[in-house]
């Protein structure tokens, strides 16, 4: 039988193996909320929910005034959708056709990799210099090959590489200039970069893409959403499901963003933790270079490719799991999620021991 879209079959997907233990170990490989909800969370989040909470269809126009609340903008300006992965496939989907130049950082996001197979674009990677600055010239070669989309995490990781204000803006007028639109992968905001979203009325060409994963600590719900200017909103809500997501994750995200306090304080805690841990890497006597300012990860350069293998499986042994070592030019690196300083303590400890 023939398949029509047969480039298909040449993209390399698998389900990723976990194989961490949730009970002992200490999880510092996914950039996830380190750290566990206390006991009453599911009991607070579902609080005064009718009996026909599970029985009926998710509502999910509360979630929509409150996003466009949060980040003041209109209501019809957002999308919500399963995490920043979804969001990013609606733009490939809606907003390019095969053989369109799109570009992103690298390394970054896997999915930005895999999109491009899948939507058959022709991807072009923007690297970093060895001092971990963005390659100017690669950029600037992108914009020479009249694009179509540039995805731009800001920040990105695991090299952290965050732009500001101005820079958002010398960027969204060099890409309106070429006809090309600017996305901003703000997965990491809240953890002190600034936001492309005050941007959104002067330039037309510029999306935002945000997630509740990351700085609100909930991954499991798999919640996420795209702003835009309401026209092009228009045209990337058109693929949206009859039911973006579970009763459940609306509510979670609905309570976190009614009780911001409670976010405001993991924050507070993550951003403390992750200048301590800095710190103490940096200060310890040894060949490494360490990076941190704007997530709620660190980026530590072991020198070598085989140290940093070592180092993995080393800590993995004692059930701390860390993301790493990457492909070259950044097989050296590890990178590690940030959870409370108390929690960090096993990990410097074991660090220190083993470098």
């Amino acid at each position: 039988m023939r398949i029509y879209n047969q480039h298909l079959i040449k993209v390399k997907r698998m389900r990723v193996s976990e194989g961490r233990n949730l009970t002992k170990g200490l999880r510092l490989d996914r950039n996830e909320k380190v750290d566990l909800w206390p006991k009453s969370f599911v009991k607070d989040v579902l609080k005064n929910k009718p009996n026909s909470f599970f029985s009926t269809y998710p509502e999910i126009f509360n979630l929509y005034k409150k996003i466009a609340k949060f980040n003041k903008v209109d209501d019809d300006q957002v999308l919500v959708h399963s995490g920043i992965d979804e969001g990013i496939k609606n733009i490939f989907h809606l907003l390019t056709k095969p053989g369109d130049i799109v570009g992103f950082l690298s390394p970054t996001y896997l999915m930005y990799e895999i999109y491009s197979k899948i939507f058959k674009v022709k991807k072009i990677k923007i690297g970093y210099n060895s001092n971990y600055k963005i390659n100017i010239n690669q950029l600037n070669n992108f914009f020479k090959k009249k694009p179509k989309i540039l995805f731009f995490p800001n920040p990105n990781q695991p090299i952290e590489s965050s732009i500001n204000f101005d820079e958002m803006i010398k960027l969204a007028k060099k890409c309106k200039s070429m006809g090309c639109i600017l996305v901003f992968d703000e997965a990491y905001y809240l953890l002190g970069s600034q936001t492309g979203i005050k941007i959104l009325k002067k330039y037309n060409n510029v999306v935002v893409l945000r997630t509740f994963s990351k700085a609100f600590g909930l991954p499991s719900i798999r919640a996420g959403y795209t702003i835009a200017n309401k026209n092009l909103m228009k045209i990337l809500s058109k693929a949206r499901i009859a039911h973006e997501l579970s009763s459940f994750s609306i509510a979670a995200a609905e309570y976190l963003l009614d009780n911001y306090r409670i976010v405001k304080n993991y924050l507070n805690e993550i951003v403390i933790s992750r200048n301590y841990v800095l710190n103490k890497l940096k200060n310890l006597e040894a060949d490494i270079d360490v990076r941190a300012k704007h997530g709620n990860y660190v980026l530590i350069n072991l020198k070598t490719n085989k140290k940093a293998k070592e180092i993995v499986n080393k800590l993995k042994k004692k059930f701390i799991y860390v993301k790493g070592p990457y492909k070259k030019p950044w097989d050296s690196c590890i990178c590690i999620t940030v959870g409370p300083k108390k929690l960090m303590e096993k990990f410097l400890i074991n660090f220190k021991k083993f470098i």
